[in-house]
């Protein structure tokens, strides 16, 4: 009897044995044979209507479409015609005193084949980029769809083309021919905040004025003549704008990455309100070395606004 049950148990052992084996080995097998959409992956798409300055404002939601099929290994990963989703990033109206249309909008995410949301951004990114994002930055990554119009309001036609990329990577597998994600078993997702510089240059020319800054409809700071000031937000989308909502940046903020914005006045505008710019990196922080940061009395939300020494 007891020869039997050893018999049995080395039997049960080995089949154990093989049968992880067999799990190893299909496990190394499907890692072999994963399909990899990897981030930065261009994908084209275009508008799928009109956007004009003059009826536009940030964060509007802004439609594409998926312009090409998106082929990775034979196995199509995202759908011609399938819809993509996007926001205005600003819009200002031209013709006030000869002023320009300003329109600016971004491409945010669509759908895989598979019905999985994927991420996109308007630069290929990678590590080690800089991670300070301006003006300049912003109308390369989204050209042509960053447009000024001298004396009028500037407008996106339906149908625009424009390149965009993955900004997440996607893993799937081919079962039969469905095609599955493989989730990742540690996904990391940074939590690293946005650093937001404001700063106003001085000026002689309304230098008693102070218009107020906001973020998200939260009043920042009296925006007093040559000073600046920080902040620290969390990665997501963000409107950073002045007393009229229409006047700001509607801007999905990535973790760890930089922007600036310029305050000015409206020219020929003697009733405080002022002006905002998404600014170029260069510029700002040569700016800012010439400014003081501002002073508490013009702070109105202390938990929100930081000190911070600029970037070299």
């Amino acid at each position: 009897m007891f020869p039997y049950v050893k018999q049995c148990l080395l039997v049960v052992l080995t089949v154990a044995l093989f049968s992880g084996y067999i799990n190893v080995a299909a496990s190394l097998t499907r890692k072999e044979d994963e399909i990899v959409l990897a981030e930065g992956t261009p994908i084209n798409v275009v508008t799928a209507e009109e956007i004009t300055s003059k009826a536009a404002k940030p964060n509007d939601p802004v439609k594409f479409t998926i312009a090409d099929d998106l082929v990775i290994n034979g196995q199509v990963i995202v759908r011609k015609g399938t819809p993509a989703l996007g926001s205005v990033i600003t819009a200002q109206k031209g013709g006030y005193m000869g002023n320009s249309g300003k329109l600016a909008i971004q491409v945010e995410s669509t759908t895989t084949s598979d019905g999985q949301t994927l991420k996109l951004r308007a630069a290929k990114g990678g590590e080690g980029d800089d991670k300070t994002t301006s003006t300049f930055a912003l109308a390369s990554f989204i050209s042509p769809l960053f447009l000024f119009r001298k004396g009028g309001e500037a407008k996106i036609l339906a149908g625009t083309a424009v390149t965009v990329y993955a900004g997440e990577e996607k893993r799937f597998r081919v079962d039969g021919s469905t095609l599955v994600a493989v989730v990742s078993e540690n996904p990391t997702v940074s939590s690293e905040p946005a650093t937001v510089f404001i700063y106003r240059p001085k000026k002689w020319v309304g230098r008693g004025l102070e218009p107020s800054v906001f973020v998200d409809k939260t009043e920042l700071a009296r925006m007093d003549n040559g000073r600046f000031f920080a902040l620290k937000l969390p990665p997501g989308k963000h409107i950073v704008h002045m007393t009229d909502d229409d006047k700001g940046y509607a801007v999905e903020m990535g973790a760890g990455e930089t922007y600036f914005f310029r305050i000015g006045l409206e020219a020929g505008v003697w009733k405080g309100q002022g002006k905002i710019t998404l600014d170029d990196r260069e510029r700002a922080l040569n700016e800012i070395k010439k400014l003081k940061f501002i002073g508490k009395d013009k702070i109105k939300a202390p938990e929100i606004v930081v000190e911070l020494t600029p970037p070299n």
